[in-house]
Protein backbone atom coordinates (compact mmCIF):
# COMPACT_ATOMS: atom_id res chain seq x y z
CA UNK A 1 0.00 0.00 0.00
CA UNK A 2 2.82 2.39 0.92
CA UNK A 3 4.61 1.57 -2.32
CA UNK A 4 1.41 2.21 -4.30
CA UNK A 5 0.85 5.62 -2.70
CA UNK A 6 4.49 6.48 -3.30
CA UNK A 7 4.19 5.72 -6.99
CA UNK A 8 1.03 7.86 -7.28
CA UNK A 9 2.67 10.82 -5.54
CA UNK A 10 5.73 10.46 -7.74
CA UNK A 11 3.62 10.52 -10.91
CA UNK A 12 1.67 13.57 -9.72
CA UNK A 13 4.86 15.39 -8.84
CA UNK A 14 6.42 14.54 -12.18
CA UNK A 15 3.35 15.84 -14.02
CA UNK A 16 3.54 19.07 -12.04
CA UNK A 17 7.19 19.53 -12.94
CA UNK A 18 6.47 18.93 -16.62
CA UNK A 19 3.52 21.33 -16.58
CA UNK A 20 5.50 23.99 -14.75
CA UNK A 21 8.33 23.74 -17.26
CA UNK A 22 6.17 24.85 -20.18
CA UNK A 23 6.65 28.45 -21.24
CA UNK A 24 3.67 30.84 -20.90
CA UNK A 25 1.66 31.57 -24.02
CA UNK A 26 2.86 34.72 -25.78
CA UNK A 27 -0.04 36.77 -27.15
CA UNK A 28 0.93 39.67 -29.38
CA UNK A 29 -1.37 42.67 -29.08
CA UNK A 30 -1.92 45.41 -31.63
CA UNK A 31 -3.42 48.91 -31.71
CA UNK A 32 -4.11 51.41 -34.47
CA UNK A 33 -1.42 53.99 -35.20
CA UNK A 34 -1.76 57.08 -37.41
CA UNK A 35 -1.35 60.86 -36.98
CA UNK A 36 -4.42 63.07 -36.58
CA UNK A 37 -5.80 64.21 -39.95
CA UNK A 38 -4.31 67.52 -41.01
CA UNK A 39 -5.03 70.12 -43.65
CA UNK A 40 -8.82 70.20 -43.34
CA UNK A 41 -10.61 73.58 -43.35
CA UNK A 42 -13.10 73.64 -40.49
CA UNK A 43 -15.18 76.31 -38.78
CA UNK A 44 -15.34 76.15 -35.01
CA UNK A 45 -18.74 75.75 -33.34
CA UNK A 46 -19.63 77.43 -30.09
CA UNK A 47 -20.86 74.25 -28.47
CA UNK A 48 -19.14 71.41 -26.62
CA UNK A 49 -19.21 67.89 -28.03
CA UNK A 50 -19.45 64.63 -26.11
CA UNK A 51 -18.36 61.49 -27.96
CA UNK A 52 -20.29 58.49 -26.74
CA UNK A 53 -18.71 55.05 -26.74
CA UNK A 54 -19.32 53.37 -30.09
CA UNK A 55 -21.46 50.28 -29.98
CA UNK A 56 -20.32 47.22 -31.92
CA UNK A 57 -22.06 44.21 -33.36
CA UNK A 58 -21.59 41.18 -31.14
CA UNK A 59 -18.99 39.52 -33.35
CA UNK A 60 -16.68 42.54 -32.90
CA UNK A 61 -17.38 43.07 -29.20
CA UNK A 62 -14.11 41.42 -28.12
CA UNK A 63 -10.43 41.97 -28.97
CA UNK A 64 -10.09 39.11 -31.48
CA UNK A 65 -8.45 39.92 -34.84
CA UNK A 66 -11.05 38.46 -37.17
CA UNK A 67 -10.69 37.16 -40.70
CA UNK A 68 -13.61 36.57 -43.08
CA UNK A 69 -13.09 33.95 -45.78
CA UNK A 70 -16.28 33.26 -47.67
CA UNK A 71 -19.93 33.26 -46.58
CA UNK A 72 -20.83 32.41 -42.97
CA UNK A 73 -17.20 31.95 -41.92
CA UNK A 74 -15.28 33.94 -39.33
CA UNK A 75 -11.83 32.95 -38.10
CA UNK A 76 -9.45 34.64 -35.69
CA UNK A 77 -5.67 34.89 -35.57
CA UNK A 78 -4.32 32.58 -32.88
CA UNK A 79 -2.19 34.27 -30.21
CA UNK A 80 -2.79 37.64 -31.90
CA UNK A 81 -5.42 40.18 -30.88
CA UNK A 82 -6.27 43.85 -30.56
CA UNK A 83 -5.11 45.48 -27.34
CA UNK A 84 -8.63 46.82 -26.75
CA UNK A 85 -11.97 46.08 -28.39
CA UNK A 86 -12.40 47.68 -31.85
CA UNK A 87 -15.39 49.79 -30.78
CA UNK A 88 -13.35 51.41 -28.02
CA UNK A 89 -10.39 52.03 -30.33
CA UNK A 90 -12.57 53.73 -32.93
CA UNK A 91 -14.14 55.90 -30.22
CA UNK A 92 -10.80 56.94 -28.74
CA UNK A 93 -9.17 57.84 -32.05
CA UNK A 94 -12.18 59.71 -33.38
CA UNK A 95 -12.37 61.75 -30.17
CA UNK A 96 -8.65 62.56 -30.42
CA UNK A 97 -8.98 63.62 -34.06
CA UNK A 98 -12.01 65.81 -33.36
CA UNK A 99 -10.10 67.59 -30.62
CA UNK A 100 -7.23 68.15 -33.00
CA UNK A 101 -9.55 69.50 -35.71
CA UNK A 102 -10.92 72.26 -33.49
CA UNK A 103 -14.52 71.90 -34.66
CA UNK A 104 -15.83 72.42 -31.13
CA UNK A 105 -14.81 74.46 -28.13
CA UNK A 106 -14.14 71.19 -26.34
CA UNK A 107 -14.52 67.47 -27.04
CA UNK A 108 -15.34 65.28 -24.05
CA UNK A 109 -15.56 61.56 -23.37
CA UNK A 110 -18.79 59.83 -22.42
CA UNK A 111 -17.57 59.38 -18.84
CA UNK A 112 -17.17 63.14 -18.33
CA UNK A 113 -20.04 64.45 -16.16
CA UNK A 114 -20.48 67.80 -17.92
CA UNK A 115 -23.64 68.41 -19.92
CA UNK A 116 -23.03 69.26 -23.59
CA UNK A 117 -25.06 70.62 -26.46
CA UNK A 118 -23.74 68.20 -29.09
CA UNK A 119 -23.46 64.42 -28.80
CA UNK A 120 -21.76 62.11 -31.27
CA UNK A 121 -22.82 58.46 -31.23
CA UNK A 122 -21.89 55.63 -33.54
CA UNK A 123 -21.95 51.94 -34.24
CA UNK A 124 -19.27 49.61 -35.61
CA UNK A 125 -20.54 47.09 -38.17
CA UNK A 126 -17.31 45.62 -39.57
CA UNK A 127 -13.71 45.61 -38.37
CA UNK A 128 -11.94 42.65 -39.91
CA UNK A 129 -9.79 41.22 -42.65
CA UNK A 130 -11.70 40.09 -45.72
CA UNK A 131 -10.09 37.45 -47.91
CA UNK A 132 -11.22 37.11 -51.52
CA UNK A 133 -8.96 34.73 -53.36
CA UNK A 134 -5.48 36.22 -53.11
CA UNK A 135 -6.76 39.67 -52.20
CA UNK A 136 -6.69 40.65 -48.54
CA UNK A 137 -8.45 43.79 -47.36
CA UNK A 138 -8.91 45.52 -44.00
CA UNK A 139 -12.56 46.61 -43.86
CA UNK A 140 -13.96 49.23 -41.47
CA UNK A 141 -17.69 49.92 -41.60
CA UNK A 142 -19.48 52.23 -39.18
CA UNK A 143 -22.39 54.62 -38.76
CA UNK A 144 -22.23 58.06 -37.12
CA UNK A 145 -24.99 60.26 -35.69
CA UNK A 146 -24.47 63.85 -34.49
CA UNK A 147 -27.22 65.23 -32.24
CA UNK A 148 -27.96 68.80 -31.12
CA UNK A 149 -29.66 68.47 -27.74
CA UNK A 150 -30.63 72.15 -27.77
CA UNK A 151 -33.28 71.51 -30.43
CA UNK A 152 -36.79 71.23 -29.02
CA UNK A 153 -38.22 68.71 -31.48
CA UNK A 154 -36.63 65.26 -31.70
CA UNK A 155 -36.33 65.25 -35.53
CA UNK A 156 -34.54 68.60 -35.41
CA UNK A 157 -31.88 67.20 -33.10
CA UNK A 158 -30.30 65.10 -35.85
CA UNK A 159 -27.54 67.21 -37.38
CA UNK A 160 -25.87 64.36 -39.25
CA UNK A 161 -26.46 60.66 -39.73
CA UNK A 162 -24.33 58.74 -42.19
CA UNK A 163 -22.80 55.34 -42.87
CA UNK A 164 -19.16 54.82 -43.85
CA UNK A 165 -17.24 51.90 -45.31
CA UNK A 166 -13.52 51.85 -46.04
CA UNK A 167 -11.42 49.01 -47.43
CA UNK A 168 -7.61 49.04 -47.43
CA UNK A 169 -5.84 46.21 -49.31
CA UNK A 170 -2.60 44.65 -48.15
CA UNK A 171 -0.26 42.21 -49.82
CA UNK A 172 0.58 39.40 -47.43
CA UNK A 173 -1.10 37.48 -44.63
CA UNK A 174 -0.24 38.68 -41.16
CA UNK A 175 -1.54 40.41 -38.09
CA UNK A 176 0.88 43.34 -38.40
CA UNK A 177 -0.20 43.93 -42.00
CA UNK A 178 -3.82 43.92 -40.89
CA UNK A 179 -3.12 46.46 -38.13
CA UNK A 180 -1.31 48.78 -40.55
CA UNK A 181 -4.08 48.60 -43.16
CA UNK A 182 -6.82 49.07 -40.57
CA UNK A 183 -4.97 52.17 -39.34
CA UNK A 184 -5.15 53.62 -42.86
CA UNK A 185 -8.87 52.82 -43.03
CA UNK A 186 -9.44 54.49 -39.65
CA UNK A 187 -7.54 57.58 -40.79
CA UNK A 188 -9.73 57.92 -43.89
CA UNK A 189 -12.88 57.35 -41.85
CA UNK A 190 -11.95 59.94 -39.24
CA UNK A 191 -10.97 62.54 -41.84
CA UNK A 192 -14.28 62.17 -43.67
CA UNK A 193 -16.33 62.31 -40.47
CA UNK A 194 -14.66 65.61 -39.56
CA UNK A 195 -15.41 67.06 -43.01
CA UNK A 196 -19.02 65.89 -42.88
CA UNK A 197 -19.58 67.30 -39.39
CA UNK A 198 -18.10 70.63 -40.46
CA UNK A 199 -20.42 70.84 -43.47
CA UNK A 200 -23.45 69.74 -41.42
CA UNK A 201 -22.77 72.39 -38.78
CA UNK A 202 -22.59 75.10 -41.45
CA UNK A 203 -26.08 74.12 -42.63
CA UNK A 204 -27.42 73.67 -39.10
CA UNK A 205 -29.04 76.71 -37.41
CA UNK A 206 -26.90 77.94 -34.52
Amino acid sequence: MRIGWGIILWVVGLAGCIGGATSPLLVRQYVLEYPPPAGETVSAAAGILKVERFTAVRVHAGPAMLRREGPFRRDAYHERRWRVAPGDMVTDFLRRDLRHAGLFRAVLASRDPEETRFVLAGGLEEFSEVVDGRQRTAVLEATVTLLDLAAREAPDRVVLQKGYRYAEPFASEGDAELAASMSRAMSRFSRQVIVDIDQALKRHPR
